[in-house]
């Protein structure tokens, strides 16, 4: 009898670590968003649009405007249809949020939620989320099996899923598909993580995932955006895709939503989407980097604490209204970003 539970513990920890299926998921958001009143907000199922595609380019963009038509009621041209395509065969292993605007002014005609098409596995899905591939990794040799201890496959791919809805239901910081500024990136994408966080600790009830989310982000900000803004061979197309490890440092907000999301009153609330936007709203506007700041953790990233804290030392003494409190901010990130270690361990 020992043998037999042993045996069904190890199973059901296999397929919880082999596979996380998101498709029914997509099928409720959809249900519940395609009719959002903003705007449509259309959650793609890659599987379903990649059983469309042929060898074909021109008869691809076809079956997906008849199946934007056909499932949806929305009607594309040729360029959205050209789009969504990316999104399934360069851009698939991605996880990606965009809207898609009226050609005549700047409201929204849909807003399309691209959930990663990559069939990962737990390590595989932590690798992804990292930017760890063949050629590149950064981090410590044990880094991806303790975040495989950290955060199940459920709540890396709810998450993933969940933070890009979030960008389309952002009315203020959602970046235009051009922007190019690195600060204002970061405010989109600190929304769009503090608004999972709290729709999936209401909808799941995960435990401690901002804290958790916290360390994964730090993670990536301490050794991969390290290595993007230091690599010189590293060829971009604007400035913010070098500050990668500043854009998405998302750890700060997360550490002070921890506090809400612990709170009796929003356990035991039943708010609404739009005050669970509210609630990401505020966190950001108080707790996210000043632009200021951005670019003091982005020069700790490019050259080092010692001299990072030696520029900012003399701009505050020089100039303290303008850099005393970015010095601080400065400063306390450094120690969070140190004592990542601790924090993991302690899960």
């Amino acid at each position: 009898m020992r043998y037999i539970k042993a045996l069904l513990i190890l199973i059901a920890l296999s397929s919880t670590t082999l596979a996380f299926d998101t498709t029914s998921e997509i099928e409720k958001l959809n249900t519940e968003f395609n009719q959002y009143q903003k705007y449509p907000i259309i959650i793609f199922n890659k599987d379903k649009i990649r059983s469309l595609l042929v060898e074909d380019k021109n008869q691809n963009i076809k079956s997906i405007t008849l199946y934007m038509k056909e499932t949806f009621n929305i009607t594309i041209d040729h360029f959205e249809a050209e789009s969504i395509l990316d999104y399934h065969t360069v851009l698939n292993n991605s996880a990606s949020a965009l809207p898609f605007k009226e050609k005549r002014s700047k409201d929204y005609k849909f807003c399309a939620v691209f959930p990663s098409g990559a069939k990962t596995n737990h390590s595989e899905e932590v690798e992804r989320i990292l930017g760890i591939h063949d050629s590149l990794n950064p981090y410590p040799k044990d880094t991806v099996e303790r975040v495989t201890e950290l955060l199940t496959l459920k709540e890396l791919k709810l998450f993933s899923l969940y933070h890009e809805l979030s960008h389309c239901l952002d009315e203020k910081y959602i970046p235009d598909s051009f922007a190019t500024d690195g600060h204002h990136i970061h405010m989109a994408e600190s929304f769009a993580e503090n608004l999972a966080a709290l729709i999936l600790t209401k909808r799941f009830e995960f435990r401690n995932i901002a804290l958790k989310r916290s360390i994964l982000r730090g993670l990536y900000t301490r050794y991969m955006g390290r290595h993007i803004i230091r690599d010189e061979d590293t060829i971009v197309m604007h400035p913010s895709a070098k500050q990668m490890g500043v854009v998405y440092y998302l750890s700060p907000t997360l550490i002070k939503l921890n506090d809400t999301l612990q709170s009796y009153d929003f356990r035991r609330g039943k708010q609404s989407m739009q005050e669970l936007m509210a609630i990401a709203h505020s966190n950001v506007e108080e707790h996210a980097f000043s632009s200021r700041t951005f670019q003091a953790i982005a020069a700790y990233l490019k050259d080092g604490r010692e001299n990072s804290l030696f520029r900012y030392r003399n701009f505050s003494a020089s100039s303290p209204d303008l850099f005393y409190i970015t010095y601080l901010r400065l400063r306390k990130e450094i120690l969070f970003l140190d004592d990542l270690d601790f924090l993991l361990n302690s899960f």
